[in-house]
């Protein structure tokens, strides 16, 4: 008995990660129907690890399930979505205001093995594995700062923002060595240790205005 639960927590494991990386690399829009029959016979299993991981992806904020019409992929309206962009513009420049003066050597160092992360993932053209790691670096960034308030604050928009592309957008038209090179701007305006213009820096990338340089 023991086994056969470790085997189905497994795959529901597996598949959680399957569905995520199909949000993550756009494949999957905001508004998009999660079948989990669908799901099921695509990975040739049953439907209760599926199930699982649908139930898991709705905690999680990322699903949304509609009682009687099935579960979707999270999708709000732009006024909320302009809400949590600019919550999430407020919570980074107050981490990155903190994180100019309190970030380690060590704090430091993991930003930059995501960005060089960020930049194979973008030459092995794996969408998924470029937004993760765009997400953990902007987690990594309120961890940082050691102040369990912007974490919550964070933990609570991140699935919004995950959900709604707002994190490394996959639309983006431009050259995505040039997302890489923001990213690292980031991180140079945190070594050099003043704490507004670091604000300013990560405030401006969170509210977007970089997304779309031509718009």
């Amino acid at each position: 008995m023991p086994d056969t639960m470790i085997s189905r927590g497994l795959l529901s494991d597996q598949v959680y990660e399957i569905i995520l990386a199909s949000i993550l690399d756009g494949s999957r829009a905001p508004g998009t129907r999660v079948v989990e029959s669908e799901i099921a016979r695509q990975q040739g299993i049953s439907q209760a690890p599926v199930r699982e991981a649908v139930k898991r992806l709705v905690h999680a904020g990322l699903v949304e399930s509609v009682p009687r019409h099935g579960s979707y992929v999270t999708d709000i309206s732009q006024e909320e979505f302009a809400i949590a962009r600019t919550m999430r513009a407020s919570i980074e420049r107050e981490a990155a205001r903190i994180a100019a003066s309190e970030a380690t050597s060590s704090d430091i160092e993991r930003l930059r093995s995501v960005v060089a992360q960020m930049q194979r993932a973008i030459d092995s053209d794996d969408r998924a594995a470029f937004r993760a790691l765009d997400v953990e670096f902007h987690r990594s960034v309120i961890t940082s700062t050691g102040r369990a308030v912007l974490a919550r604050l964070w933990d609570t928009l991140e699935p919004m923002l995950v959900s709604q592309r707002a994190i490394g957008d996959p639309g983006y038209l431009g050259d995505r060595s040039r997302v890489v090179s923001w990213h690292s701007d980031l991180i140079a305006a945190l070594v050099d240790g003043d704490p507004e213009a670091a604000a300013a820096a990560f405030a401006e990338h969170a509210s977007g205005a970089l997304d779309h340089p031509t718009a």
